[in-house]
């Protein structure tokens, strides 16, 4: 009997660990944001499978950070209270006990389990204080190294979309004539953009290109304050991240921010092809331009060449001339984050748009499934998060631009699935297993069949080798 309760133990000990990873990499994943915890998380139903399942069969862990890791030892302590003394008497030479004790320990030990979330989480809460107080003092010190560098040019990108294909078209053009430094990869909070400047930026950059996200506002307008920017370009306004922001007049007036903190000799770029940003041209005052795509790449994507035609301005402005940005967009090529299409073994057309998802990035990713010209297209996506209020909409827009070019659609995620259902005309299923996602494909695979893998999938469809 004792060895039985003492395996018990073992077993809700391994599971109490991983929980206490699987919630850690949760809060880590949404950077510790209650908003954008509960934005995605916040279901009842979604909730307590995440409280009791704990992630699933996969061990889901996080990035050890200095906060990710500190977290998770505060949390180990309650954990190793309980199960500690409970093993320590389940072992001999300790005596037998009577069964009521080990039950008791059983007890102790499942609410071990059921109290690790709450731990967890309350700790991402009580965390919230130092971690602002740490911030702070993060941007004053990238304040004061901004404030010594009195002849960088900073550029400024925000928007809903757009972001990142802006950044890296415009710092390949401009590499052409300055020292130009870039925020890398996904680098775009304020904290992100504080550390890369302190670590990264040097005297010999003339030119610093810095992506700007956000989640709700002031936090553009905190990163102007140690950015300096003399150029803003405000890529495109749409729903994305609505759940956070409140509302869509909200997202235009964070994304605004940029252009706000521009000084008077500022120059402020504006998409010509989103009403939103189109709009909030008429509206500013200063020194500005609307920019269009660019017919320089006609093989890139559409909404490619158009963050070019924002890359292409901004270069002019800053004094390349039409011969030097020619040449130099020529040799540019795409980054491995951006939108890419390959052949896979069957012969099928393969269209990977795995880095991020928002509405706008959807439509234009359809628009290039439509274009290949196949007999059949399969669409293979997730729902899109942090929506809100406008998340039906989005998806029973998407759904009805699926039915348009012809495609049937496989959804991953439940969430806002009927939505797109409703959008194709029934022409979608809800299939939540990745494995059954490419057995229900791969009879249609083969020379007439283009495939869309729009957004973040699970490896096995993302890796696989149509």
């Amino acid at each position: 009997m004792r060895a039985l309760f003492f395996a018990a133990e073992i077993l809700l000990l391994l599971a109490s660990l991983k929980s206490l990873l699987f919630w850690v990499y949760l809060w880590q994943v949404k950077e510790y944001r209650l908003g954008r915890f509960w934005a995605e998380y916040g279901s009842v139903k979604k909730l307590l499978r995440f409280w009791l399942g704990a992630g699933g069969k996969a061990l889901k862990k996080p990035r050890f950070t200095a906060k990710a890791t500190l977290m998770a030892l505060i949390a180990f302590f309650p954990i190793f209270s309980v199960f500690g003394p409970s093993l320590f008497f389940l072992l001999p030479p300790f005596p037998v006990l009577p069964t009521r004790f080990y039950l008791a320990f059983l007890r102790f030990s499942i609410g071990m389990y059921l109290a690790v979330p709450v731990i967890v989480s309350l700790l991402a809460i009580v965390f919230k204080a130092p971690t602002y107080i740490a911030k702070e003092v993060l941007y004053r010190r990238a304040a004061r190294k901004r404030r010594e560098m009195k002849d960088l040019t900073v550029i400024g990108i925000t928007g809903s979309y757009g972001k990142s294909s802006t950044k890296e078209f415009l710092a390949h053009i401009l590499s052409r004539k300055f020292n130009v430094l870039k925020t890398p990869a996904n680098v775009n909070t304020e904290a992100g953009i504080a550390r890369f400047m302190l670590d990264y930026l040097l005297p010999r950059h003339q030119v610093f290109v810095a992506e700007i996200g956000a989640y709700r506002r002031g936090e553009i307008k905190k990163a102007a304050r140690f950015l300096g920017p003399k150029i803003g370009i405000l890529t495109g306004i749409s729903e994305q991240h609505m759940a956070l922001f409140g509302s869509l007049e909200n997202t235009k007036r964070a994304k605004f921010e940029l252009i706000e903190s521009l000084p008077e000799d500022g120059f402020a770029l504006f998409n010509g092809e989103n009403p939103h940003t189109a709009a909030l041209f008429e509206k500013w005052p200063g020194k500005k331009a609307l920019y269009h795509a660019s017919s320089l790449r006609p093989d890139l994507p559409r909404h490619y060449q158009l963050n070019l035609g924002a890359a292409v301005e901004a270069a002019r402005y800053l004094g390349l001339n039409e011969e030097e940005i020619s040449q130099t967009v020529e040799k540019l090529e795409p980054d491995e984050r951006m939108i890419s299409a390959f052949f896979g073994k069957s012969g099928a057309y393969v269209i990977n748009d795995g880095y991020s998802e928002n509405p706008d990035g959807v439509c234009a990713a359809l628009d290039m499934l439509r274009d290949t010209k196949r007999n059949k297209k399969i669409v293979i996506m997730p729902c899109i998060i942090e929506l809100g209020k406008a998340a039906p909409a989005v998806h029973h827009r998407i759904g009805a631009k699926i039915r348009e070019i012809g495609a049937t659609g496989i959804v991953t995620t439940p969430d806002n699935f009927d939505d797109i259902k409703r959008g194709t005309g029934g022409m979608a299923r809800l299939i939540s297993n990745p494995a059954k996602v490419i057995e229900a494909i791969k009879s249609d695979l083969g020379p007439d069949t283009a495939v869309l893998l729009e957004g973040r999938l699970p490896h096995i469809i993302s890796d696989y080798d149509f």
